[in-house]
């Protein structure tokens, strides 16, 4: 009976996981008017063919532009501003689950001609294809899948984008563990993505 329970314990493990990814952020926003760094923001859905459009997304995007800069980056005096809406046709990219354990790699290859240098790229997929993938971040570019955008996985991977590595403090945005727990940068990171972004402008 014992090994029963213990086997019903083990199944019921992994979904902690990715509901922990669920919990809202409480963070008071803090917004400026003025903020010395900014940049401007292409979101970029991305779709399989021609026949698909970024309406399936319906994302708001200015509700977006203002959770990441008033919970995230505006305390920290930098300011993103919404630059292009556009679509990506992309089968590859798009269905992520066909690339299992190469989805850096494929989101690499996929956005090199795509994504422009004089910003920050937001890339949006579907969660749904992808597996336990919430997001990805490189040079200038993230992945963010449309059921995080507005979790702590979105200034997580843009701290990427913008130079910063995981850093293994409880509470820090660029942690990889208890994501509902990120709330903060450190000053060493928001130096590191002051000077990223006053480099790109």
């Amino acid at each position: 009976m014992r090994y029963l329970l213990f086997l019903f314990l083990l199944f019921l493990l992994p979904s902690c996981a990715v509901e922990d990814d669920y919990v809202p952020t409480s963070i008071e926003p803090i917004f400026m008017d003025n903020p010395s760094a900014k940049l401007l923001v292409d979101i970029i859905y991305v779709v399989p063919s021609k026949n698909h459009n970024q309406s399936k997304y319906a994302i708001d995007e200015t509700r977006f532009m203002d959770f990441i800069n008033g919970c995230f980056f505006n305390r920290h005096n930098i300011g993103f501003e919404m630059g292009e809406s556009r679509v990506l046709i992309n089968s590859e990219l798009y269905d992520l689950k066909d690339n299992r354990d190469q989805e850096s790699s494929v989101f690499n290859t996929e956005t090199q001609d795509s994504y422009r240098q004089d910003r920050m790229n937001i890339y949006i997929i579907p969660r749904t294809n992808t597996v336990a993938i919430a997001g990805i971040g490189l040079k200038q570019r993230a992945l963010i899948t449309d059921e995080f955008l507005f979790t702590t996985t979105a200034p997580h991977e843009i701290g990427h984008a913008l130079g910063l590595s995981h850093k293994e403090v409880e509470g820090n945005i660029m942690c990889r563990v208890k994501p509902y727990l990120r709330k903060e940068f450190d000053s060493d990171q928001v130096d590191t993505m002051y000077n990223k972004i006053l480099s790109i402008n």
